[in-house]
């Protein structure tokens, strides 16, 4: 999956946008603050309809504008076909389209433009609390396993309801009726969590003995949400008085983490920060591994300030692995290295907002 053209207007402090990136490595550099960050958020925005920064719509919309727009031509590797793919976002809405016609659900952006992005918040995925994890794996699940959108879809509305009947104190008999239905799905998506999470487990395998760095390795331990001793509905039947108590559902996968374990102890606890970065841009190389892998193609891979993250030899192997899947980066980094980068397609100088393409 490629964008063949990118234009963005009204980006934070980004000039009018409008390049024509390369199918491989496309290199941004520029001093702090020129706007290399906001061209990956610009990217993001197309592909998932919000920044990978936190921050609200407001803080992103140009101070003189009133109005984003990204927008871009994609390209399908596997169909030999390309679509349009735009984005529009006010302080008080947002209309996503693709081919022209408006689209409802922001998921359909992820599917035409599915992206991973490794910025210097990846750290959160070692550190973080367990919705980091989760989002990490269903990231995954999202892009290929067909069955686990309807599955979450369906968890997602039982749990919905069953809060509200615990929130106005409904009958332990009504709170209930939604306990089937929770249960099953729930079931289901832990399996696919657990499955996935093994495959995870596997690909870091590989990469950390290719990278000759097994100290690194984590143990990926998947805690389901509930005791292993009970099936969800056992446990959810069994747990109607806390969850009176909390007002809300206490047990099910949507307090499922994912456990990285080294020597039995937490990964972040033992890690140094440079061993925390290293581990978590692998496991996002995990993702287009198996994004790849799945549909025959990778996805867009936005990197921030590569040359920060990585020394010298971890940066070889991850360049060499993003060749070798043929995926599209978008690169930045503050000094032009793009001399000490083999097969970068495009070479990007940017200043105060502009960008010009220098190669």
């Amino acid at each position: 999956m490629h964008l063949t053209t990118l234009d963005v207007v009204g980006v934070r402090n980004l000039a009018r946008v409008q390049i024509q990136p390369g199918s491989g490595i496309n290199y941004f550099y520029g001093d702090n603050g020129a706007g290399k960050t906001s061209l990956l958020e610009a990217i993001s925005l197309l592909s998932v309809g919000r920044s990978f920064r936190a921050g609200k719509t407001s803080t992103i919309i140009s101070g003189q504008s009133t109005e984003l727009i990204v927008s871009g031509q994609v390209h399908d590797i596997n169909l030999g076909s390309s679509q349009r793919v735009g984005i529009s976002k006010t302080r008080d809405s947002t209309i996503a389209r693709i081919d022209g016609q408006n689209v409802d659900r922001l998921s359909a952006l992820a599917l035409a433009v599915p992206s991973v992005v490794i910025s210097t918040r990846n750290h959160e995925l070692i550190e973080g609390g367990p919705g980091e994890r989760r989002k990490y794996i269903d990231w995954i699940l999202f892009h290929v396993e067909p069955t686990f959108v309807q599955l979450s879809k369906r968890y997602k509305v039982a749990l919905s309801q069953r809060n509200a009947a615990l929130r106005r104190g409904a009958s332990n008999e009504l709170v209930s009726v939604w306990d089937s239905e929770l249960a099953e799905a729930g079931e289901a998506i832990a399996q696919l969590r657990l499955n996935f999470t093994e495959k995870v487990q596997e690909r870091l395998t590989e990469f950390s003995a290719h990278l000759g760095n097994a100290e690194i390795l984590p143990d990926l331990q998947y805690r389901r949400g509930w005791s292993a001793e009970q099936s969800l509905i056992e446990n959810l039947r069994g747990c109607i008085d806390n969850c009176r108590r909390l007002g809300s559902t206490s047990t099910g996968p949507h307090r499922a983490d994912i456990k990285l374990k080294v020597h039995g102890d937490e990964a972040r606890y033992l890690h140094s920060r440079g061993q925390q970065k290293l581990l978590a841009i692998l496991m996002k190389l995990v993702q287009v591994d198996l994004y790849s892998s799945h549909h025959g193609q990778a996805p867009i891979l936005l990197f921030d300030d590569m040359p920060s993250e990585l020394d010298g030899d971890a940066r070889d192997f991850v360049l060499s692995y993003l060749n070798s899947c043929s995926v599209q980066v978008f690169l930045t980094g503050v000094e032009d290295i793009s001399e000490s980068i083999q097969d970068v397609n495009n070479l990007f100088h940017v200043k105060r907002g502009e960008i010009q393409n220098v190669v």
